[in-house]
This record gives C-alpha cells, sequence and structure tokens, in this order.
C-alpha cells in the first residue's frame, strides 16, 4: 500500500501575497474558496477581528493584529477578511458556513486598501498616508498629507482623512490591511519606534471615532515580546488600542489535515489500523489516535517543534509538510514501521540552504551538526543503529534552533525522541516500548562514544541531550573511554 492511496495530496508550495493574490477576481476568489478553517478558529475571530470590523453597533472598536508565523495562512487569512468586507458576493465561496454567517455584518460594507511594508525606512506615518493619498486619488477623493514634521496631532490628520473619504463613500467603512509589519518594526531604532507606535496609537484610537478600521499582519506577538521591551511603555498605550488574534498550532493542524493530507472514512480506517499496531510503542498516541490518523503521515510534533524554530525566518510549515509528501507520495508505507515523518526531516531543508548559512548563528549549528553527521557515518561501530543515530543528530540540530539562544541548556530526553520521531528499528525482536526506549538510550551512548562527545552534552540532572556549539573536546567523555580502557 502506498502513501498516495491513504490521502488526497493537495500541496501548498506557493506563498500567498497580500497585495499580488488580490489584484484579480479571478484571484480573489480563489483566496476565498481555498482557504480552510475549523469551526474553533471561526469561533475565535469573532471578538478581536470581526466585532472590531463591524460598524451596526456603537463600540469601542479597536484595530487588529492577526500573529501567525511565517507560512501559517496569516496573509491568506487577511486576504479572505479583507475579500469578503469588500463584497458581499464573496460571502458564497467560503467553505466554513460558521464563518460565512459571522461575517455577514461586515461583508460588504468597506472598501480596502491592502499593502507590505517590510524592508521600507520610510517613518510609518509617511509611509501609511503616501499609500492612503495614491489610493484616494485613484478614487478620485481629494486629499493631501501635511509635513510629518508639522504634525501636532496624528488624530486630527486622520479625521481630516477620514471626511474626505466619507464624501465620496458616506455609507462605507475603510479597511487598512498590512502586511509583514513585524520586520518593518525590527528595522527601526529606539527613537523612530517610539514615533512610529504613536501614529499606530491614533490609528488604533480613530477605529472607535470613524469608520475607519485597521488590521496589521505580524509573526509574533508585539506587546509582551522580549525584543521591543525598550519600548514597553509606548507598547502599553498601543496595547489600549489594539486586539490580538493568534493563529494557533490547532489552527495549522487543520489546515495540514483537511487540505494537504485530506482523507476519506475508508482512508482514516487503513491508516488507524496500521498505527494501532505500534501504539504501545509510543507515549500518547493511544490517546491522540484520532490527530496521528488526521496528519498521517506527518507527526504532531513536527508541527509544535517548527513553530518553535524562532531562527529561522520564512520558514513555511505548509510548503514544507507539501515537500516531505511530495517525495514520498509514490513509496509504500513500510508494513512493519509505522511510516511516520517527524521534525527530523526538516534538517536537510536547513542545511542544504546557503542562505540560511549566511546567518552566524545558523551557520554554526549546521557545522557543528555536519562534523557530527560525518563522525557517525564514518565511525559508528552498529551498523543497525546507524540510521536512528542519524535521525538523533538531525532532530537535536532542529530542536537547537527553537531555544533562546545557543548558550540555552535545553534539549530532549531519550523518550521524547522515541515519541516525538516515531523512531523504530526494524530489527527488533518484539514491539516492547521498554526495549524500543533502550535502543535508543544505547544508540545515544554510542553516538557520545563515537564523537567523543563533542558538540553534543548529556545532562545528567535531567537526562536530556542537546547540541553544543562551542563543546570542540569532551574531557569527561576522554577519561571515560580511557578509564574503559585501563
Amino acid at each position: 500500500m502506498k502513501y498516495s492511496e491513504l490521502i488526497s495530496f493537495k500541496p501548498i508550495e506557493s506563498t500567498i501575497q497580500l497585495v499580488e493574490g488580490t489584484k484579480t477576481e479571478s484571484g480573489v476568489k480563489e483566496l476565498v474558496q481555498t482557504y480552510v478553517m475549523s469551526d474553533s478558529m471561526a469561533e475565535s475571530l469573532q471578538a478581536p477581528v470581526i466585532d472590531q470590523l463591524q460598524m451596526d453597533e456603537v463600540v469601542d472598536n479597536k484595530g487588529v493584529f492577526i500573529v501567525g508565523n511565517y507560512g501559517t495562512g496569516k496573509s491568506h487569512l487577511m486576504s479572505v477578511i479583507s475579500a469578503v468586507a469588500n463584497d458581499a458576493d464573496n460571502l458564497q465561496y467560503l467553505q466554513n458556513q460558521n464563518f460565512a454567517k459571522r461575517m455577514e455584518p461586515v461583508a460588504g460594507k468597506f472598501e480596502i486598501l491592502r499593502l507590505e511594508i517590510g524592508g521600507v525606512t520610510m517613518t510609518l506615518y509617511d509611509i501609511l498616508f503616501d499609500y492612503i493619498e495614491e489610493d484616494f486619488q485613484r478614487r478620485g477623493i481629494d486629499f493631501k498629507k501635511p509635513d510629518y514634521s508639522t504634525v501636532r496631532d496624528n488624530k486630527k490628520v486622520i479625521r481630516q482623512m477620514m471626511e474626505a473619504f466619507n464624501s465620496k463613500y458616506p455609507d462605507k467603512g475603510y479597511l487598512i490591511v498590512v502586511d509583514e509589519f513585524l520586520a518593518y518594526l525590527t528595522s527601526r531604532d529606539e527613537r523612530q519606534l517610539v514615533l512610529d507606535l504613536e501614529v499606530l496609537r491614533a490609528f488604533g484610537e480613530m477605529c472607535s471615532k470613524s469608520n475607519l478600521r485597521i488590521i496589521l499582519g505580524i509573526q509574533e506577538k508585539i506587546f509582551d515580546n522580549p525584543k521591543f521591551s525598550f519600548v514597553s511603555e509606548t507598547l502599553k498605550h498601543v496595547s489600549d488600542r489594539f486586539t490580538q488574534m493568534e493563529i494557533t498550532k490547532e489552527d495549522t493542524e487543520y489546515v495540514v489535515s483537511e487540505r494537504i493530507l485530506k482523507k476519506n472514512p475508508e482512508q482514516k480506517a487503513l491508516i488507524r489500523n496500521h498505527l494501532e499496531k505500534f501504539s504501545s510503542l509510543y507515549s500518547g498516541m493511544s490517546t491522540r489516535m484520532d490527530e496521528f490518523v488526521d496528519l498521517f503521515p506527518i507527526h504532531p510534533a513536527y508541527i509544535d517543534v517548527f513553530n518553535k524554530v524562532y531562527l529561522v525566518e520564512n520558514r513555511h510549515i505548509l510548503k514544507n509538510i507539501s515537500r516531505v509528501i511530495r517525495d514520498i507520495f509514490d513509496k509504500d508505507v513500510p508494513e512493519d514501521a509505522p511510516g511516520i515523518y517527524s521534525f527530523d526531516t526538516y534538517w536537510p531543508a536547513i542545511k542544504g540552504n546557503g542562505l540560511l548559512k549566511s546567518d552566524v548563528t545558523i551557520s554554526k549549528v549546521v557545522n557543528a551538526s555536519t562534523q557530527l553527521e560525518e563522525i557517525i557515518n564514518r565511525s559508528f561501530p552498529h551498523k543497525v543503529y546507524k540510521p536512528l543515530a542519524i535521525q538523533i543528530i538531525y532532530a537535536l540540530s532542529v530542536h537547537r534552533l527553537t531555544t533562546n539562544g545557543l548558550d540555552v541548556q535545553f534539549g530532549l530526553t531519550a523518550e521524547n525522541l522515541k515519541d516525538d520521531l516515531c523512531l523504530y528499528l526494524d530489527s527488533m525482536p518484539e514491539n516492547d516500548a521498554d526495549f524500543l526506549l533502550g535502543v535508543v538510550n544505547t544508540t545515544l551512548k554510542n553516538i557520545m562514544t563515537t564523537v567523543s562527545g563533542q558538540f553534543i552534552i548529556h545532562n545528567d540532572a535531567n537526562n536530556q541531550y542537546y547540541i553544543d556549539v562551542d563543546k570542540i573536546v569532551d574531557y569527561d567523555e576522554k577519561i571515560n573511554q580511557k578509564a574503559s580502557l585501563l
């Protein structure tokens, strides 16, 4: 039985761009039709997003941040929301009827301005108002922004802007949708950022005083983000005027299971029968069997760990999962192994990306991992365990990029590795969890001995293993090896 017989594979291999993807009616229709959303996500959008957009009830409307890691569908979601807000006819193309019902109060009520500002060096005031001026000119609305150096009150400028808009569209709202906002913020110094955040706060405040609405897409939460601790006081004021909606791990899992790895009931039954043969080996598989079946052949830990790889920007989880499945699509599902792929499969993509190696931190991990892999391939004592050893090195390498710095002493235990990678040995005499854990422990000890403890540390206090890029010589391991010879 092949993987192709168990899944209806629909790859996601392109990146949605907020502006480019919505330039044509056909493009907008396709974006709306292809967006996959769970009922729980539709519900989670209500308070922080839809309630802030509506104009029927008098409430303290705020601006909106949509938070989602690279490749989790953030830009796609903003495209869908803005498409429906602009044209009520797009409601009929939404797959999730719960979401369609919730969007009815805002459908067709807005004129839209979409923009991406990552990498721009201008002030936020000039960026936003330059785009607005250009948009108004196209619509035949007369408005000129004041020079920023003469502005005493940002809200007054926004009020004048909305008065000009209302003269042309008295019954409409004006929705500004901004993508790649975090990239812009991180490029600003402290003084620039304070001024930019004051402009942003003014836009958020005017959402409650006019028909202006604003949605911004960011990769990380900013209000409690240590990267912006130096402007924490200013951020507190901004946070009062904005809500945040986060695309969660569960939301991403739903997209993976319902779009990339869609399965019918018969396919799910076959997968369940296959996995039940191995469920006793892995902690939690039995209790999470539905999740394992829905995501098969991707391990749920893949998504969890991938979302934590903070060092690698532009990592697109849906695209990477699509590539993994494409590589195995026509292969046979092993009868004597789970056949599940986890986050260790992401390491070849990282080390093979020359652009990532320009990052000093990533380069250090790649160099250490490559040396470990070369030593294992050359000198590992047990040939039958070598594939496990390579999997473990790859997994520890990826995990090293999830911690807040290369000096953080945090890793994975043997049991973590066994369960999160669904490690398996073809020649095991019996399907016994304790025996498999013993194999993993033995493999880890053999790795430590083979590499003489270089670049890898075992923390005796918690039994965790992790990559240490600065550990070139392990004197304790050398003493142990010498003692065993003596």
